[in-house]
């Protein structure tokens, strides 16, 4: 335990004694990636150690001890408020994770491979979720035992005096409760008068029953109810997840247990976004019925607000059109899960058509590894130009994937009606987990694609996850952006590129760390950090560079209209590619500068990549000065 001084000195000086103290819990299921460690970097508040029994016995004892301490105090927590997450400043939403409950949103995923970028994104959804909705769980709570208590004490009396007043309207709110309440409803007005004629009389103390009764119960679920054995005695599930089978459901569940703490399905490869559209649907069908109706009900009856015969025709084919915001905010999510294949490729039909449905309470989230990583390491539409995978290799007939990178985020921002979009990562967690909540806000569909690291796959180090997002965001190889309909009717007002370095450059501009010279950070110096390229660079010697062109310097005489004409091919057009006959300057690991030759396709890759950012530059409003240069 340390005596931080965010949390202890701070305070201490402020109120003597009311100072906390801190500490890290690592899970006893911890693989030893590493990443916390790179993370936490000259904090030195984690360092490897070996595994050892006493050291393991030592890690389960405080797990055990962690399992027993109440949650953290909320004054301790900065500006984040515990009741109303949305209200927070976005750099305080990582105080959720001290948190236990919001911490154990996520109880599975832990067959993963070491360090896989998929995990930490995952967890950061499910607990992002459960602080966003369990506050607005316990207040509707509150509101409908409230509300069940007085109809209870009010209810038969009301309808009386209803009666005597106004006959018709008595007769609706008590065909309305038959009708949604007491399972009376038909198929029809006939089928309805059918069954009300078979059941009998219904009094004014069974009407008011029935609805204090579905009142009470839903109060009872969305507080006290324990779903999961060893869980929290507070509410039912906020979310469940349909998933699209991948490694998301392989390292996430051990059949044929359920792999999270929240209803959870999976389907074919393809089919994730459409189990997830059909639960999405059923939860609007489930609230109406045992929340929404019951409580308006209430009011109606309470506030003198009589029913006429729309209001019955209304609540008896109710849907989500006729639901208020907050109506809409209390309603279970549902989180559609799925990697780049899945959703970006063979499944993109099926997400394409639920994004355009942009139902009010499904939500999805794309884990892009930029390949196939369940099924041995196949090209997907997210995959980068180069290729270069396990079965996609550079060799003598081809370099790879010859093809550009489906930007699939930005598809669903055209054509696709008002869906709310973010392009995010590890690499921003304020604003990964800000986007999540803006997306739990949003009336409609939100869809976020996330990097995420395949350590086998990319070929990078266990503990790199969280720098490969920052190298690829900053590289211009996946820039971070947020497209909200809330905010206007034009590219301009809703598509934004904040968070993204240099945003009016080609590049962002870099320095090297041992000569602090400044350098243009490409899209081929993020992929010299990662094995998946190694065939497409070619380490070389100062003397070889003499005799190659700078990147640099190439690039401007390259435009995508050169690569799709093919003219890059020809060593008589300006736009002429000569393969490794164009080098970089990176630095290695120990901080040497390093030249490197680049395959022709690496270089057509950094075109490409830079065309797309030019692209999402346009859509933002933002003037890119080089390519008025260019």
């Amino acid at each position: 335990y340390n005596k931080v001084n965010a949390i202890f000195g701070t305070r201490e000086r402020k109120s003597p004694g009311e100072g906390g103290i801190f500490s890290i819990f690592v899970s006893d299921l911890c693989k030893g990636c590493g990443e916390c460690v790179t993370e936490c970097g000259d904090h030195d508040a984690l360092r490897m150690q070996p595994d050892t029994e006493v050291n393991n016995a030592r890690v389960l004892t405080a797990s055990a001890f962690l399992d027993i301490l109440p949650e953290t105090n909320e004054k301790y927590l900065g500006f984040y408020n515990v009741d109303a997450p949305k209200e927070s400043r976005p750099a305080t939403l990582r105080n959720l994770m001290m948190m236990t409950g919001a911490y154990k949103a996520l109880a599975s995923g832990d067959g993963a491979c070491a360090g896989c970028g998929e995990k930490s994104v995952l967890h950061a959804l499910a607990s992002v979720t459960e602080a966003y909705m369990r506050p607005l769980y316990h207040s509707k709570s509150d509101r409908l035992m409230n509300k069940a208590c007085r109809l209870e004490k009010e209810g038969e009396e009301r309808l009386a005096a209803l009666k005597a007043e106004d006959e018709e309207a008595y007769q609706f709110f008590k065909r309305t409760t038959a009708h949604v309440l007491m399972g009376l409803g038909g198929d029809s007005d006939e089928d309805t008068d059918a069954r009300l004629a078979r059941h009998g009389e219904i009094s004014d103390k069974e009407v008011v029953d029935a609805i204090v009764a579905v009142m009470r119960q839903d109060a009872f679920n969305h507080k006290h109810i324990q779903t999961l054995d060893g869980g929290l005695d507070n509410g039912m599930s906020v979310m469940a997840m349909g998933a699209h089978t991948g490694c998301n459901t392989v390292y996430g569940s051990t059949p044929p247990n359920n792999p999270h703490p929240y209803p959870w399905m999976n389907s074919l490869f393809q089919d994730g976004a459409t189990i997830s559209w059909l639960m999405g649907e059923s939860f609007i069908l489930d609230n109406a019925r045992t929340s929404v109706i019951p409580e308006r009900l209430t009011d109606h009856l309470l506030e003198d607000d009589r029913l006429t015969e729309v209001d019955h025709f209304d609540y008896t084919h109710f849907s989500d059109t006729l639901m208020t915001d907050r109506e809409i905010r209390e309603m279970p999510k549902v989180w559609c899960v799925g990697g780049d294949g899945a959703m970006g490729d063979i499944g993109y039909q099926n997400v394409s058509k639920v994004i355009l449905q942009n139902r009010p309470n499904v939500k999805m989230l794309m884990l892009d590894t930029q390949v196939y990583s369940n099924t041995g390491g196949q090209n997907s539409d997210s995959s980068p130009m180069t290729g270069g995978f396990d079965m996609n290799q550079l060799g003598a007939a081809s370099q790879g994937k010859l093809v550009e990178m489906k930007n699939v985020a930005e598809s669903f921002v055209s054509g696709h009606g008002s869906p709310y979009i973010s392009q995010v990562s590890m690499a921003d967690v304020p604003k990964l987990y800000s986007s999540i909540l803006e997306g739990l806000e949003y009336r409609g569909t939100s869809f976020h694609l996330c990097f995420t690291t395949c350590q086998p796959e990319h070929g990078v180090g266990d503990d790199m996850a969280t720098r490969q997002a920052v190298w690829i965001r900053d590289s211009r190889g996946l820039p971070e952006f947020v497209f909200n309909p809330d905010l206007g009717e034009t590219y301009e007002e809703s598509f934004s590129i904040k968070g993204n370095r240099n945003p009016n450059r080609d590049w962002m501009i870099a320095r090297y760390k041992s000569n602090k010279q400044r350098y243009n950070f490409t899209t081929a110096h993020w992929a010299a950090t990662e094995g998946r390229f190694r065939r497409h660079l070619k380490r070389i010697t100062e003397e070889q560079s003499k005799d190659l062109i700078f990147l640099d310097n190439l690039i401007w005489c390259v435009e995508q209209k050169d690569v799709v004409n093919k003219r890059y091919l020809r060593s008589d057009a300006r736009a002429y590619v000569p393969d490794y006959g164009v080098y970089i300057l990176v630095e290695d690991g120990r901080k040497n500068l390093v030249y490197m030759s680049l395959s022709r396709q690496m270089v057509l890759f950094v075109v490409e990549r830079r065309k797309a950012w030019r692209m999402m530059q346009s859509r933002a409003g933002q003037k890119n000065i080089d390519y008025g240069t260019q």
